[in-house]
């Protein structure tokens, strides 16, 4: 239904004696919006207008409580909520838009200011694909606030876009693991993927000089793509992505309720195939997954990657192993000699099974040092020392116990090596340094022995962390400390 303006410029250019076709062009408007109002009475407008008002008016509670939480939302975003949540719904996009502009007036909720954007150029299908990070901010059932994280990938061409979250910060572990979601999703690459300056990726840059970090620059040689890297914040090259961030911000992110975050993706697959790949396009003005269609032939196939490394290896007749310079002790019992060992990495643990059986033989965390042997009972004993030591050690402290109990909980798999990395850090750090850091990650909801060093080298400068940290986990807590000193600061 046109509004109430239209409609008296429809009347008043048929009174001129303007003819439908002309009065429509003239108003930017179908014919048949025109047919359909020009022997229409203002009381029979009048009227069929109160009807549209009042259908609406169903709906009118469940708008304004989205509208408390987020008055700046998005008329589109409110329009997809009532879609979701009212599948009978049966109401024009235009007569939403009316029915939203009358009820933001009448209650004072302010539209969200338009972003200016620029012309972007035009990439060959298959050639290019822009990465980039984001992070916002949710509140959960509770309405305690939730901060998470997201990994986005757009085919420059189509505009075909995929997005990942993460309820922690993104490493490169984790960044690959989005990649590999990103290329099946895509079912396929792109020559190209570019990226910022990201500490994910890049240890070091010094004038074009680039020194990746060690797992990702494997991953891009196993896959086979180039890297392109550019500034970040840098629209000239990557807008594209940027713009994608924002897009996910303000369509899909905003004013939705945190409930876990693989509701948090699966909702994301959803709203990609309806929304963020279905709808037309504002700069190609076509939609990104017909034009996909085209792209699609273009992309390269993807050999399967596993982020875990696999090694078979043979043991010595003491049941010593040998890997990556260190010797391990392993239980082989009653194992053959001639029988082989398969060791599993995943950047954290080292698995080691019998090659035959798949049975588990021993799990030793992963070490920087060489040279060293591992027996199974140290291992499991330091595990064991570490915990109880910590506890003892925090025994006084009531938030430093629930903060064990909590990184119990949220990092089950590698529990005992956060343990034994709590452990190495009460000899660096005072017990106010390490309470102030537990109660940062109590309160946001990270408790990990990660997210604390991190915390402590931001509080407390890096010089500490220096002392007993490998260099790789260095830079890789020197990065998220960055992330916290701008989430904080600002």
């Amino acid at each position: 239904m046109i509004g109430i303006e239209q409609y008296r410029k429809i009347q008043e250019y048929k009174a001129l004696g303007l003819a439908q076709t002309r009065t429509a062009k003239a108003l930017g408007i179908t014919y048949s919006s025109v047919s359909k109002y020009w022997n229409m009475s203002e009381e029979d407008y009048v009227r069929e207008a109160e009807k549209e008002r009042y259908h609406m008016d169903n709906y009118r509670q469940y708008i304004l409580e989205h509208l408390k939480i987020c008055p700046q939302m998005r008329d589109t975003n409110i329009y997809l909520k009532l879609v979701e949540a009212f599948p009978d719904l049966q109401v024009k996009r235009a007569t939403f838009y009316r029915y939203m502009k009358a009820l933001r007036e009448q209650h004072g909720y302010p539209h969200a200011s338009k972003r200016k954007t620029s012309p972007r150029e035009i990439s060959p299908p298959g050639y290019e694909a822009q990465a980039d990070f984001g992070q916002y901010k949710l509140k959960d059932m509770y309405g305690r606030i939730v901060r998470i994280y997201f990994f986005c990938m757009v085919l420059s061409y189509s505009r075909m876009k995929f997005v990942y979250f993460s309820p922690d910060p993104f490493t490169t572990k984790t960044a690959i693991k989005a990649h590999n979601y990103a290329f099946q999703y895509f079912g396929g690459r792109t020559q190209t993927i570019l990226y910022d300056l990201d500490r994910v990726y890049v240890v070091s840059e010094n004038l074009g000089n680039i020194i990746f970090v060690p797992a990702f620059e494997e991953y891009v040689k196993r896959i086979g793509y180039n890297v392109s890297l550019c500034r970040p914040r840098d629209p000239q090259s990557k807008g594209k992505v940027e713009e994608v961030i924002g897009y996910i911000k303000q369509s899909f992110l905003e004013g939705r309720i945190y409930t876990g975050i693989d509701c948090l993706n699966s909702a994301a697959l959803s709203w990609l195939d309806r929304e963020g790949n279905g709808r037309i396009h504002t700069v190609t003005r076509k939609v990104p997954r017909e034009m996909f269609m085209e792209e699609q032939k273009y992309l390269l196939h993807v050999k399967p990657y596993s982020e875990v490394s696999s090694t078979v290896a043979s043991f010595d007749k003491d049941g010593v192993v040998n890997y990556k310079g260190n010797r391990y002790l392993i239980n082989t019992g009653m194992m053959d000699a001639h029988k082989r060992i398969r060791i599993e990495d995943d950047g954290e643990m080292l698995l080691f099974y019998d090659a035959e059986t798949n049975d588990l033989l021993a799990k030793y965390p992963v070490t920087e040092d060489t040279g060293q042997l591992f027996k199974p009972e140290e291992n499991y004993s330091r595990d064991r020392v570490s915990l109880t030591i910590i506890k003892q050690y925090f025994a006084e402290y009531e938030i430093a116990q629930e903060f064990i109990r909590r990184m119990e909980q949220q990092q089950p798999k590698y529990f005992n090596t956060h343990c034994i990395r709590l452990y190495r850090m009460t000899k660096f750090y005072t017990i106010g340094q390490l309470l102030d850091g537990i109660e940062y990650c109590i309160d946001t909801e990270r408790c990990s022995a990660y997210e604390l060093l991190a915390y402590l080298m931001y509080q407390y400068g890096e010089h500490i962390a220096k002392k007993f940290l490998p260099n790789q986990q260095y830079f890789n807590h020197l990065a998220r400390s960055k992330e916290i000193r701008r989430e904080i600061d600002g």
